[in-house]
């Protein structure tokens, strides 16, 4: 049984900027769809792994919904021992001698000490968290000797940085942006004060992004990994290159399609590190200690999967659903004074150009024990 055609997933995606129903456009091939259906009971983890679909977000009643919403408004003043420090920012975590006893932090620009009973749970983000547990003496004791820190615990902090490679692909112009739904071409004063007024799904609940496509690239398919997607496609109803081009028609309306490297070879393992030096000097804000190195494209695979996503982006302007629109895919100047337009030369430019990191992982990696040399903590988030 084979997945969702590119074909049919390019006009699936068209039909969510069209405002169309996924389920009216999987008229057009039923036959695939009830094979689609089928795989989806005989195989759960191959569930629309391939094609093109919508993209969740955290929303409710047409509104943004942020951790804190879902989770610590609601019980905010009914928890008698959960208290909320706003306006905090964490600095040091407090030992005595391999235990976690609190935690330092700032709070207005006043220095505080919070002691705990029992635990210390620590979720500072992607890079907040290893700068801070750097800071604290826990990460690769000669870097932390260089910074003349005392090591607590020797364990690898920011070795397994991972992030997905996107590149964006654009701008494209649309012709006839009335089928396009988005707050450039569609928000009026009558449609704010709905907004205001209600908890509809209206315009202003959207982020203008989407849809998305996981696609698999054909050097997937010669690692007989054809059922496993490498690239994904995301749609922004935005233009990601507003600094670049600015000389629209008025009627011209601006999106980008942005292509991912999904899984990147071990070759593509960044890091984050702290600087020494800086930190011996005195310096202690993090966005001047971090060292950061994603190591994005470096194998030369990861960086042709990039291009071939490009270049699958490029392809949907070929299309029926596309063209009817009117959607062009314009130059840019920094790529097409080098190279001519749309050729494998000027996407080379491109990815090379508009390439950053997303998604980013792992700099304080789960393990199953002590003996796992790239782990920091364990399955219950303890320190190995």
């Amino acid at each position: 049984m084979e997945p969702i055609s590119f074909a049919t997933a390019v006009v699936t995606s068209v039909a969510y900027f069209l405002g169309l129903e996924f389920t009216h456009l999987r008229d057009v091939d039923r036959k695939q769809f009830k094979q689609e259906q089928q795989l989806k009971r005989s195989h759960p983890i191959y569930d629309f792994i391939i094609g093109f679909s919508e993209i969740d977000v955290t929303r409710e009643n047409g509104r943004r919904l942020s951790t804190y919403d879902a989770y610590i408004k609601p019980i905010l003043h009914s928890r008698k021992k959960l208290k909320v420090v706003k306006y905090a920012e964490v600095t040091e975590i407090l030992f005595s001698g391999k235990t976690a006893i609190g935690v330092s932090y700032t709070r207005h620009g006043v220095q505080i000490k919070a002691h705990a009973s029992k635990e210390i749970i620590i979720s500072t983000g992607i890079f907040g968290t290893p700068m801070l547990f750097f800071k604290s003496g826990i990460g690769p004791k000669q870097m932390l000797t260089k910074a003349n820190i005392p090591t607590v615990a020797n364990l690898p902090v920011g070795k397994n940085f991972l992030c997905h490679p996107v590149c964006a692909l654009g701008p494209y112009t649309v012709k006839d942006p009335s089928f396009l739904s988005s707050v450039n071409n569609n928000l009026t004063e009558a449609v704010f004060n709905t907004y205001l007024a209600s908890e509809d799904e209206i315009i202003l609940s959207g982020m203008g992004l989407g849809p998305q496509a996981f696609l698999v690239s054909s050097f997937a398919k010669q690692d007989n990994q054809e059922k496993w997607p490498d690239i994904q496609l995301t749609f922004y109803k935005s233009n990601y290159f507003d600094f670049v081009i600015s000389n629209l028609m008025p009627n011209e309306f601006l999106l980008t399609v942005t292509a991912a490297r999904l899984r990147a070879k071990n070759e593509d393992i960044g890091s984050i590190t702290l600087d020494t030096a800086e930190y011996r000097r005195g310096v202690r804000d993090v966005t001047q200690l971090a060292k950061i190195d994603n190591k994005l494209l470096r194998n030369k695979e990861d960086y042709n999967v990039m291009l071939e996503g490009v270049d699958l982006g490029l392809t949907l302007l070929k299309t029926k659903a596309f063209k009817s629109i009117g959607t062009e895919l314009q130059s840019i100047s920094k790529c097409s004074s080098k190279y001519k337009f749309k050729t494998k030369d000027y996407l080379r430019c491109i990815v090379n150009s508009f390439t950053f990191g997303s998604h980013f992982v792992g700099t304080c990696r789960m393990g199953y024990g002590k003996d796992d040399k790239n782990s920091v903590v364990d399955s219950k988030l303890r320190f190995l």
